[in-house]
């Protein structure tokens, strides 16, 4: 029970959305910069890349700067074998190099990450242990990532089940919840150009139906406009993504504060 008089636990939940995913960064410059409160955040797949890092203490400007200097290399690590092409293995060196060991226990803001069981199709929310190897399992999307072992889980990309994780950020004690969607909801104007765009496209088609709830419950929506051309893996635009999804932000700031009541 929360009387009136106390301060509203704040809880932000990221979506997946691969490279598309940076635009969380300027979401995370902008409630920075207006002093909102962050007391929880849940991440799915690049939503929980992005947010292990504001969680342990980093500035959104440091983790800008370590974006920019990011191309795919660092995400892929060749190993052909039964599951996919690649192991996480080059994702989790990316996490252990700059946040070094650290565990979701140890980190400044309580932090989640969504990952589903391909065995049985469970969610699967990990809130202990590396965060290197937690983000990893949570980005492990099937047919390229190999799965993670979890117990008897073998973890894939959480967007499967859950994009967009506002019910799990309340559930850690969140009474208000902002949620930042990085999946295009906008019917295409040209057709998908390739193979890659058409798959693409599908996968955006599927977690958009499957976000709708925690899009209709969350407090506020953020929805950075992602321009059309820019497609899953163009890492390239990294800076266009931060740029759009700080302008997104700031365009909610006032009702943020509004509904937190909090001081200009």
């Amino acid at each position: 029970m929360r009387f009136f008089w106390q301060k509203k636990k704040v809880g932000l939940a990221l979506s997946g959305g691969v490279a598309r995913g940076m635009a969380h960064i300027g979401v995370l410059k902008s409630l920075k910069k207006h002093n909102i409160p962050i007391d929880f955040i849940a991440g799915t797949s690049a939503g929980a890349l992005a947010g292990i890092f504001y969680a342990a203490g980093w500035e959104p400007d440091d983790i800008e700067k370590l974006a920019r200097r990011l191309n795919w290399l660092n995400y892929v690590h060749l190993g052909l074998n039964k599951y996919g092409p690649s192991t996480t293995e080059e994702l989790q060196k990316l996490i252990r190099e700059n946040l070094g060991d650290i565990k979701l226990e140890e980190l400044e803001i309580p932090f989640a990450a969504v990952s589903c069981d391909i065995k049985t199709g469970r969610e699967v929310i990990l809130t202990e242990g590396k965060a290197a190897y937690v983000v990893a399992a949570s980005c492990a999307f099937p047919g390229f990532y190999t799965p993670l072992r979890h117990g008897s889980d073998l973890l894939v990309d959480g967007g499967i089940v859950d994009n967009l994780p506002v019910k799990v950020v309340r559930d850690m004690g969140a009474h208000f919840t902002i949620a930042v969607d990085v999946v295009p909801g906008y019917s295409l104007k040209h057709e998908p150009e390739n193979v890659g765009h058409m798959l693409g496209r599908a996968w955006d088609l599927l977690m958009r139906k499957t976000s709708l709830e925690s899009r209709q419950s969350a407090d506020v929506l953020i929805e950075p406009d992602i321009p059309e051309n820019i497609w899953h893996l163009d890492i390239d635009k990294t800076p266009k993504l931060i740029k759009v999804g700080e302008e997104a932000a700031e365009a909610r700031i006032f009702e943020i504060r509004a509904k937190l009541l909090l001081k200009p």
